[in-house]
C-alpha cells in the first residue's frame, strides 16, 4: 500500500587493516610479498548487506531468510478482551482502522521480523482487499461477511482461515485465551509454508537514519499525537527513542514481553468513510476509503510534517509527498498507520513550545 524508489541495495564496506610495529609489520610482509617487500597481493574482504523492503532496515546479506519470503498479515483483535495482542512489536507494518460502533481493528504485516505465533485474529473487513493486496503473501483472518470475504480471496492473495488451515501447522485456538480471542497464527510456519509467493515490493522511501528522514530533517518538535476514534482513542507519546503507544488510556504493551508498544513512525491520515453496507444483526459497517488523496502527518524522530497521500488503485501502495511534491523519507524501523476519519474522528498534535522546549510544567497548546 505505500510507495518507494528504493530496491534492496547492497553496501561495499571495505575493511583495510594497518598493522604497525616492527615485528607484526616484518612478518606481514615476508608472508605476504616474499623477499622483495612489496605490496600484498591478499583479496580485500567486503561484506554485504540487503535492506528489508517494509522497513528499510539493513541485514548483512543473508543473515535474515525471512527476507526473501512473502509477508504474513492478520487481522487483528482489538477489543479490551483481546489485549495485549501476541507480537504486534514484531510487525513490519500496523494499520489501525475503525470498525462497527467506532472502535478499532488491526491490520498487521509481519515480514523483516517472523514471530512464532501472533493473534489474536478475527473477521475480515471491507477496506481490508484494499489495504492488503500491494504487500500480496498470505493474509490471515478468522472469517467474516461474505460479500468481504469473497472479495479478499479475489484479491490473489493466500486467504487463511480456519478451515483452510486444519491440520498444517499454521494456526491454532489457544487454551489460555477465551473464545472468540483464541485464533492465533503460527507465522513462521505459515510463511515456511508459502515461499513461493515471493517477497513483497518497497514500500516506502527510507532515509540512512532517522535525523534524515523528512519528519526528522524538516519537521517540528512534538511530545506526543492523539488519534480520536468515536469508540477508540490511540496516543503516541515520544520517549526520546521511538513513539510509544497508549490506547484508550493504558499503556498498550504486548504479550510477548510484557513491553508497550513503539513506532519509529506513526502515519496518521485522515479518510473518508463509505457507510453503504447494511448488517441486519450490527448495522452500518464502515469502509476506510484509502483510494484517492487526502491529507495527513507523518512522526518520526520526535517530529512531525504535513503530508498529502495518495493511492491509485489497490495494487498500488500509499505515496506520501510534502509541500513541495517531495516523496516523503521514513526513519528506518518499523510504521504504524492511524486511518482517522475526517468527519467523526479527531487528531491531536501537542507541539514542543518555547516553554517545554525549557522545561516549563505548562502543557503544550494542540496545533492541530
Amino acid at each position: 500500500m505505500f510507495s518507494s524508489s528504493r530496491g534492496i541495495r547492497v553496501i561495499t564496506l571495505v575493511l583495510a587493516v594497518n598493522l604497525v610495529g616492527g615485528c607484526a609489520s616484518a612478518a606481514v610482509n615476508n608472508a605476504g610479498n616474499g623477499s622483495n617487500g612489496g605490496p600484498s597481493s591478499s583479496p580485500t574482504p567486503t561484506i554485504s548487506y540487503e535492506t528489508a523492503p517494509l522497513t528499510g532496515v539493513q541485514y548483512q546479506t543473508g543473515t535474515n531468510s525471512y527476507l526473501a519470503g512473502p509477508v504474513v498479515m492478520g487481522k487483528i483483535d482489538n477489543s479490551p478482551e483481546a489485549r495485549p495482542q501476541l507480537a504486534l512489536s514484531k510487525a513490519d507494518i500496523v494499520i489501525d482502522e475503525m470498525v462497527e460502533g467506532g472502535l478499532t481493528r488491526f491490520l498487521a504485516i509481519w515480514h523483516s521480523q517472523m514471530p512464532a505465533e501472533f493473534g489474536p485474529i478475527r473477521s475480515v473487513r471491507p477496506m481490508d482487499p484494499d489495504l492488503a493486496t500491494a504487500f500480496g503473501g498470505v493474509i490471515s483472518y478468522s472469517g467474516g461477511q461474505k460479500p468481504f470475504v469473497n472479495a479478499m480471496r479475489a484479491t490473489g492473495i493466500y486467504n487463511a482461515d480456519e478451515t483452510s488451515e486444519v491440520g498444517k501447522g499454521t494456526m491454532e485456538r489457544v487454551t489460555n485465551r477465551v473464545a472468540p480471542h483464541n485464533l492465533f497464527v503460527k507465522a513462521q510456519n505459515m510463511q515456511a509454508s508459502h515461499l513461493k509467493l515471493g517477497a513483497p515490493k518497497p514500500a516506502f522511501s527510507f532515509a540512512a537514519d532517522a535525523a534524515n528522514s523528512s519528519a526528522g530533517f524538516f519537521g517540528k518538535d512534538v511530545t506526543d499525537v492523539k488519534a480520536q476514534f468515536p469508540a477508540a482513542t490511540a496516543l503516541w507519546t515520544w520517549n526520546g527513542k521511538a513513539f510509544a503507544r497508549t490506547q484508550d488510556g493504558k499503556i498498550h504493551t504486548d504479550a510477548l514481553d510484557g513491553k508497550q508498544l513503539t513506532a519509529q513512525n506513526v502515519l496518521v491520515l485522515r479518510v473518508a468513510v463509505d457507510r453503504s453496507f447494511r448488517d441486519p444483526r450490527y448495522g452500518f459497517v464502515p469502509k476506510t476509503l484509502l483510494e484517492g488523496t487526502g491529507k495527513g502527518t507523518v512522526f518520526s524522530d520526535g517530529k512531525a510534517i504535513d503530508v498529502t497521500w495518495t493511492k491509485t488503485s489497490a495494487k498500488n501502495y500509499v505515496k506520501l509527498t510534502d509541500s513541495s511534491g517531495a516523496e516523503i523519507k521514513l526513519a528506518p524501523g518499523n510504521t504504524w498507520f492511524e486511518l482517522v476519519p475526517s468527519d467523526v474522528g479527531k487528531v491531536t498534535v501537542d507541539y514542543v513550545t518555547k516553554a517545554t522546549a525549557t522545561g516549563s510544567t505548562s502543557s503544550p497548546s494542540p496545533k492541530k
